[in-house]
């Protein structure tokens, strides 16, 4: 048998090996999974687990081990060597990762790490016995490793290795196919029996289509959304929200509460150019206004979920398991709210539907319309309609809970033969012109334009409520989900998502609140704030915040100096003038305000302490 065919039998056989091992690790995890009841959801399970740590022994081998090998056969000591290393420290980091898991329900990564360092004993407290356990644990993982690759090596033309390594490859892409089509479509069925076990493994991300499932007609959403409690966890095994029993009280005076979010609106946006609409609301007899208000993402899906939860982006993937709703619309509909809920985006991406609104019955999850600005203008007349329907037919006796999600500042979207103030401005955004040393000036005139667009429809709602006399008992919430950037920091970030500086998160906010005075606050205050002040204010809960939410009331003003800032694959501890941010590889790094290096800067063992907490906050104690 020639060298390198040696390497390649080898190669399979060991990380077949390592795969079937840690595979094995990770059913510690299944504990902490939902109760597995469907036969799909134990397929699922027991495939995903599989190919997912075969996968990563594999990639090892082919982005490693096989080109060097082939290339160079004499090093195959030293590679048996690194992947003998390799595969002890992979087993050694999956099995500490089920120990950290088990109390603080979220997995190890290099910031995690890091935290847990700088908490010292506070965290983890470990005598020499423990250390050497660890140590000794680790030696003999290493021997054992080795043993067993020196008798792979040894016996590599064995017909045991040689014949069978095609029909264990070929188990290997049968599972990881069947694993992430039946994900696929259960994601796209909101089947919670089989997503809701994703996030409990490492590093395991199955294959999504639902958009594309849904605009290709293969599932119709509204029947989907019609039959999800058949596929509804009744609980999830680890959430605990709200921590105890509420304890609320009817409204009194009973106001109603509408909330306004303008998607991508940034901090700078509530100018009296820009949206003037906007701009005198926020100069209301009875409107406080929040210069320093940070939002809870960079992205959609954390923007919304902190503002309704008042906790982090960080549990998305735990509460949509189980779809929890917010304590703030389970408290609305226990008080009978009438429900007006409109959003130009579809409330299915993301998934509001089985989170923010999950315990709610008949509302639209698309809205008619090409565009987002004539979407926009469709939600504005469902609301208006809404109003009008209440006053004629003599049932506004009871309040209501409106929501308007307007979609057009995102979108950049404004009609043809609409006024346009901001020139020069693009007609349409360019991706491919954008650079560090582009002026941005024309793309910040269209998003402005798009903006001044969605004013209007903004000031439509605002005359009616104050025509019908409704502004008298209506308290009116006007915000964003995140910024939007246009290479403010110039290092070529524009858009959102792709980092925590003030462009991409910090965020108007203006309430109007009957009977408060008008005010302008200039201290930090955060999206997860907002549902403890209508908790504490309006229904009156004599529950402690930290029962439901890790915010404050929003005039509190002595409070932590950080704040807990998600995005779709990662997030950040932000403070005032610098940002911590996590990375999915497990890396971190510490950035200041311009999304520039501070290598010097670390977080105190109180703050690591304080956040280690705050992410484990909601999630059950083993």
């Amino acid at each position: 048998m020639s060298e390198r065919r040696r390497i390649v039998n080898w190669g399979v056989a060991f990380s077949a090996i390592t795969g079937i091992v840690l595979t094995l690790i990770a059913t510690r995890f299944i504990q902490y999974m939902p109760d597995i009841s469907s036969a799909k959801a134990m397929l699922f399970i027991s495939t995903g687990l599989f190919s997912h740590f075969t996968l990563m022994a594999l990639l090892f081998l082919l982005l490693v081990i096989l080109p060097i090998g082939l290339l160079t056969p004499r090093l195959h000591s030293s590679l048996r060597f690194i992947s003998i290393l390799s595969a002890t420290v992979g087993t050694v980091l999956l099995i500490a990762d089920t120990f950290v898991y088990a109390q603080y329900r979220f997995h190890i990564t290099g910031f995690v790490l890091e935290m847990l360092i700088q908490g010292g004993s506070q965290i983890i407290d470990l005598s020499w016995v423990t250390w050497g356990i660890i140590a000794g644990s680790l030696t003999g993982i290493y021997l054992v490793f080795r043993k067993v690759s020196n008798w792979l090596w040894q016996n590599s033309h064995h017909p045991l290795i040689s014949k069978h390594k095609s029909k264990y490859l070929a188990v290997f892409f049968a599972c990881l196919l069947g694993s992430n089509v039946l994900h696929l479509w259960a994601d796209a069925q909101y089947d919670q029996r089989i997503t809701a076990l994703v996030r409990h493994v490492p590093m395991y991300s199955p294959a999504t289509a639902k958009e594309a499932l849904l605009s290709s007609g293969f599932l119709d959403a509204e029947s989907i959304r019609e039959n999800r409690h058949e596929f509804k966890l009744p609980t999830s095994r680890s959430v605990v929200y709200p921590k105890s029993e509420l304890i609320t009280a009817e409204p009194n005076p009973k106001l109603n509460i509408l909330l306004v979010i303008l998607d991508s609106a940034r901090f700078d946006i509530l100018d009296p150019d820009v949206m003037p609409n906007y701009w005198a609301f926020s100069q209301g007899q009875n409107t406080q206004t929040f210069n320093q208000h940070i939002s809870g993402g960079n992205s959609t899906r954390t923007g919304v979920f902190n503002l309704f939860y008042g906790i982090p982006g960080t549990y998305w993937d735990a509460f949509s398991s189980s779809q929890t709703a917010p304590v703030l619309m389970d408290t609305l509909q226990k008080y009978a709210y009438d429900m007006s809920i409109h959003a130009a985006a579809p409330l299915t991406q993301p998934a509001f539907d089985r989170t923010v609104f999950a315990n709610v019955e008949n509302f639209p999850l698309t809205t008619e319309g090409d565009t987002p600005w004539q979407r926009d203008e469709k939600i504005t007349q469902d609301f208006l309609n809404f109003i009008k329907q209440r006053q004629a037919t003599n049932t506004h006796q009871s309040p209501f809970f409106g929501f308007l999600f307007y979609d057009g500042i995102h979108g950049f979207s404004t009609p043809d033969d609409a006024e346009k103030p901001f020139q020069p401005a693009w007609k349409r955004v360019d991706h491919l012109s954008l650079n560090s040393d582009f002026d941005a000036g024309p793309y910040f005139n269209l998003y402005k334009n798009a903006a001044y667009q969605v004013d209007k429809q903004l000031g439509k709602v605002l005359a009616q409520l104050k025509q019908q006399q409704l502004l008298e008992n209506t308290i009116v919430i006007i915000t964003s989900d995140h910024g939007q950037e246009f290479n403010d920091n110039g290092l070529n970030y524009w858009g959102h998502g792709s980092n925590f500086t003030p462009a991409q998160v910090h965020v108007p906010l203006a309430i109007h609140w009957p009977g408060k005075p008008k005010a302008i606050y200039a201290h930090r205050t955060t999206h997860s704030d907002i549902s403890v002040t209508l908790m504490e204010d309006l229904f009156q809960t004599q529950s402690p915040a930290q029962d439901y939410s890790l915010g404050h009331h929003l005039l509190e003003t002595e409070r932590a100096s950080w704040s807990i800032a998600g995005s779709y694959v990662n997030y950040a501890v932000i403070e005032p003038n610098y940002q911590v941010v996590t990375y999915q590889t497990g890396h971190y790094e510490v950035l200041d305000n311009s999304a520039r290096a501070l290598p010097e800067q670390t977080i105190d063992a109180k703050t690591s302490l304080a956040v280690m907490e705050a992410l484990s906050h909601f999630y059950k104690a083993k």
